[in-house]
């Protein structure tokens, strides 16, 4: 039992440290978007292309990653996308023009699809039946975690060193943090083991996992699902942005980067407090709650932006539109399909998901190259918060 539980705990280990890797340290990249674009002189909405090849390929990559782990050992996939992010970093370090860096955003994109979200929501459901809401909070938040420590330094980095050693900084930081992950076996059988949790008959109080409904891509729900995850990607993406917008107020570079550091913040509080609550209360309630939460500190965030103090708090706030993306969103596609069809539902809806992020990114920036400003932006969020929580709102009244 006892060897049985350190297994369990390393698992855990190791998928908080592969968040940290794949969806942390990106979280900060919204720092090198100025940098690139002097170094380049390019414009912002150029300087961003190469995230959005990078979020489309890894979109489209995803349901082959899911479909290529049946007959590819996991380890070889996961090494594969790990040098691919290390090879995007070591060339986009030292690009000399935006024709290579954009060609490295496919090798980017290709390297998260191995590695990121897809594959740490299956690790976590493979190797957890019981608290999956808990559990699942607390990996996403590692990711919030790194990005709060990473963000100052980062600024720091590149304020002392410049963009080519905080950049590689930053690719190595991707390459230790993965490593543990490539020793976890993608399913506890595979060294003789059973799920965590695996005698439960209900795995939460207020939600079954067992499955709903039947995967088909093109019927009412899963158009909903992806309309949802739409809708709450308008309010996340918003994320890398935030320190330009701050310095679009003419505040200092440090009261930007306080305020991405406040939103990882955010992060971390709210992905670990919405596992608990999903275990408690259900995954709808907590969806609409952490919604709200974030809401708050958007419309604070977008108004009244007034002194630093007042950014950090809202930068808090706003970070629990994480937590509902990350924790919230896979759950509910795990509920509305099984854990059968889990990787299939979720690998297809994380392509919406990243052709939506894609064209947002790119759009905020052709937005605000047009207008001069991005009040714009942050309004279409504060609506997409209210929408997101109504659609899943009437799903659950109408089921």
């Amino acid at each position: 039992m006892r060897k049985e539980r350190s297994f369990y705990i390393y698992a855990i280990i190791s998928c908080c440290l592969l968040a940290c890797a794949t969806i942390g340290v990106p979280n900060a990249y919204g720092l090198f978007y100025e940098p690139l674009s002097q170094n380049l002189n390019i414009g912002k909405a150029s300087a961003t292309l190469h995230v959005s090849i990078a979020g489309l390929v890894t979109g489209f990559s995803s349901p082959l990653v899911v479909k290529a782990l049946k007959k590819i050992p996991y380890r070889i996939v996961m090494i594969t996308g790990i040098l691919l992010l290390c090879i995007s970093g070591l060339v986009v370090s030292s690009a000399k023009n935006i024709a290579l860096v954009n060609i490295m955003g496919v090798l980017r994109g290709l390297g998260l699809a191995c590695t990121s979200n897809v594959i740490i929501t299956m690790l976590t459901g493979n190797w957890f039946k019981a608290r999956r809401g808990t559990i699942s909070g607390l990996i996403m938040s590692f990711s919030g975690i790194m990005g709060s420590i990473l963000t100052p330094l980062v600024a720091s980095l590149l304020e002392e060193y410049g963009f080519r050693f905080a950049y590689l900084f930053c690719a190595a930081a991707i390459l230790v943090l993965s490593i543990p992950a490539i020793l976890l076996p993608l399913h506890p059988e595979d060294i003789s083991l059973k799920p965590y949790g695996y005698d439960q008959d209900e795995t939460t109080v207020k939600d079954s996992y067992k499955g709903r409904y039947k995967l088909s891509f093109f019927n009412r729900i899963f158009i909903l699902l992806v309309c949802v995850s739409f809708l709450v990607i308008c309010v996340t993406t918003l994320t890398s942005y935030l320190p330009s917008y701050v310095q679009s107020l003419g505040q200092s570079a440090k009261n930007a980067a306080s305020l991405l550091s406040a939103s990882m913040v955010g992060n971390v509080l709210f992905k670990f407090l919405i596992g608990l609550c999903i275990d408690r209360k259900g995954v709808v309630f907590s969806f609409v709650l952490f919604m709200f939460i974030a809401l708050i500190g958007l419309i604070t965030i977008t108004f009244f932006p007034i002194s630093s103090t007042i950014l950090f708090v809202s930068g808090v706030l706003y970070g629990a539109c994480y937590a509902v993306n990350k924790v919230a969103i896979p759950l509910i596609v795990r509920i509305y399909y099984g854990d059968e069809k889990y990787g299939e539902a979720y690998s297809t809806l994380s392509l919406c998901e990243n052709i939506a992020r894609s064209t947002i990114i790119t759009s905020i920036g052709f937005i605000y190259d047009l207008s001069g400003t991005y009040l714009y932006c942050f309004l279409i969020a504060l609506f997409a918060c209210v929408a997101s929580s109504l659609l899943i709102i009437y799903q659950q009244k109408k089921r």
